[in-house]
């Protein structure tokens, strides 16, 4: 995970082991909920003592807040980064309905959890924006103007990895690149050689690995699907032979030269007790455009998607709007953290432990509060 530090001047920072959760949960009285990426081991809890990092978080009058969004969040955004030569980095972002605060919670090179407190989303998207995006530029032209089929992105992204692949084929051979054409049968069965790779360096693979939820959906191609393709200007067909068109070679040379790896969100909430998952998108950054698909799923199984080319501000105000939708399903914020007696959480005058509201005596040490 990269760091931005002119992003986080509002932004607080704590560092846990990975054994400090469960003296979190025993702190905070929090049982913890389906949503949260952790569970209370309450023997391991009994038996061990906490880190010396964890005594920042314990004596901070924010540790009930980063409690409650860690252990039971109500909204929940997890992040996959990879594709291209980018690593692998998977982390959240937690909130909950107390106040507009957003927990980003993160694992370092060494193994130890990273929390970042951001005042609000937009202070979030600031950070996050700065680090996992490009400027890009405001001319792009509309690549998929409607909402489409998601076999159509496939085949689209399989034309794309098709360009990366001959150039690359070329430059080894020492031959100019030329026209690029296959049989349908070779463009189908290196697309399922593609995707069973799993391997992220590829823009198709990179769609369905790194997109929470996307790589369990069924892909059904039909013939109308290279129309389409065709009338999008990706490829021109000629009875059993696909040729890389406009389109593929423009998008070719962009991802082939400037991607700069790519980032699956998804976001689940809870809901009347229950854990929902809402929507996911993918972004995939050039110097150009950051290329942001989010998915839906239509009666009938039937899925879609919408594509925005978007420059760093563009990107930022959609993720805003993402954010007011997701709010709205989960019953929004409050502008302060307030309970719903109107109680703040107690500090125990014997142990120091913070209580949550209501509670009578102390669930550290029993003493009445």
């Amino acid at each position: 995970m990269e760091m931005n530090q002119s992003a986080l001047n509002s932004t607080e920072v704590f560092k846990l082991a990975p054994g400090d959760i469960d003296h979190l949960f025993r702190h905070s009285g929090l049982t913890g909920n389906n949503l949260s990426p952790f569970y209370h081991k309450t023997e391991q809890a009994a038996v061990s003592s906490p880190s010396q990092a964890f005594r920042q978080l314990s004596e901070s009058p924010g540790l009930f807040q980063v409690a409650k969004k860690l252990l039971e969040p109500d909204l929940k955004i997890i992040f996959q980064r990879g594709g291209a030569g980018t690593a692998d980095d998977n982390y959240y972002a937690l909130l909950s309905g107390d106040d507009k605060a957003v927990l980003g919670q993160f694992i370092n090179t060494q193994g130890e959890l990273l929390l970042l407190m951001f005042p609000d989303w937009d202070a979030f998207l600031k950070w996050w924006v700065s680090i996992y995006a490009s400027e890009g530029t405001g001319d792009y032209r509309a690549v998929f103007p409607d909402i489409l089929e998601i076999e159509i992105l496939v085949c689209a992204m399989h034309c794309i990895d098709l360009y990366r692949r001959s150039y690359m084929k070329s430059m080894l051979d020492y031959r100019s690149l030329g026209d690029i054409s296959v049989t349908t049968q070779d463009f189908m069965q290196l697309l399922k050689r593609t995707l069973a790779s799993a391997d992220k360096r590829w823009l198709l693979p990179a769609l369905f690995e790194l997109t929470p939820g996307l790589k369990n959906n069924r892909i059904k191609l039909h013939p109308e699907h290279l129309k389409k393709l065709e009338e999008l200007g990706f490829v021109d067909i000629n009875k059993q032979n696909i040729t890389m068109a406009e389109q593929t070679t423009f998008m070719g040379e962009e991802f082939l030269q400037t991607w700069m790896g790519a980032v699956g969100c998804g976001a689940s909430a809870m809901i009347n007790g229950e854990e929902r998952n809402l929507s996911r998108v993918f972004l995939a950054p050039t110097a150009f455009a950051n290329h942001l698909f989010s998915f839906e799923t239509r009666a009938g199984g039937e899925h879609r998607f919408r594509h925005q080319a978007a420059t760093g501000s563009e990107l930022k105000n959609t993720l805003g709007k993402w954010m007011k939708s997701l709010r709205k399903v989960t019953g929004g914020a409050a502008a302060a953290p307030t309970t719903a007696a109107g109680q703040q959480p107690n500090f125990c005058d014997q142990c120091g432990n913070l209580n949550r509201p209501g509670k009578k005596f102390c669930t550290c040490c029993g003493a009445p509060i």
